[in-house]
């Protein structure tokens, strides 16, 4: 079940949203986009395929609203609508798929973007540290100028894997399937991710960002300096050792 404000009108937004995938990057580069550009939360998510989780608010010590496992944060000027999930897919997620599907074409969305990642090791170039991506999305395979600035490199799928799904991403959770689902349903769809290990991945989320900006331009300065944290990464590793141990 999706709840957001009916008065809300979203046509022509561009939909993001991460799929759960090895160092979290796609997640995390959701927490940037939402910390930099300031969004606001308009609505959840509610679907048996994810984990229930409820906590504080990641993005303002000072708030008292809650955050769950499935939230819609809204950028008027951006004319983007956010989805970030905080809890990996734990059964079939054909319903979850459908309902999204459903729900960007009843709002007339105009596109979607997939976040995600994949294990280095089955990178067939090591040592390509670009983003990589798939699309259905016209507007990006008739424009193959916009294709070069971009530097994005396309995705091949390593030679080894067994899987016969063309678009298998590696460690990317629900990406390829939401992209095939998205595809059947003719809703122009990207996936960009990165290649990476498990880890501190804040780095590769940065670079994610900088990737999906240079192709929507969210903001003029990507640079690492103009970019926000949340609070909730302070102790992303948990608190600082106790001044007892010394």
């Amino acid at each position: 079940m999706i709840k957001i404000p009916e008065e809300i009108n979203l046509e022509n937004y561009t939909l993001i949203l991460p799929s759960v995938s090895v160092g979290n990057v796609g997640q995390l580069c959701i927490d940037l986009l939402i910390s930099t550009l300031n969004l606001q939360k308009i609505g959840s998510l509610w679907n048996s395929v994810f984990l229930p989780i409820c906590g504080l608010d990641p993005y303002d010590k000072n708030s008292s609203s809650l955050c769950t496992t499935a939230d819609f944060y809204l950028g008027t000027y951006y004319k983007l609508i956010l989805l970030q999930l905080r809890s990996p897919c734990v059964s079939n997620s054909n319903d979850f798929l459908n309902e999204l599907a459903q729900f960007i074409q009843e709002k007339k969305i105009k596109k979607a973007v997939i976040l995600t990642s994949s294990y280095g090791y089955e990178h067939v170039n090591r040592s390509d540290s670009n983003v990589s991506y798939l699309t259905s999305d016209d507007s990006l395979l008739n424009d193959e100028k916009l294709l070069e600035s971009l530097l994005w490199k396309k995705h091949m799928k390593y030679i080894a894997t067994e899987s016969v799904d063309p678009y298998y991403i590696s460690g990317g959770g629900f990406a390829s399937g939401l992209f095939i689902h998205f595809k059947s349903m003719q809703i122009p769809s990207t996936v960009l991710f990165r290649y990476c290990s498990e880890g501190d991945n804040v780095s590769d989320a940065l670079i994610l960002f900088q990737g999906l900006n240079k192709w929507l331009n969210l903001i003029k300065d990507s640079t690492n300096n103009s970019i926000k944290y949340p609070p909730s990464w302070e102790f992303f590793f948990g608190n600082p050792p106790t001044s007892d141990m010394y």
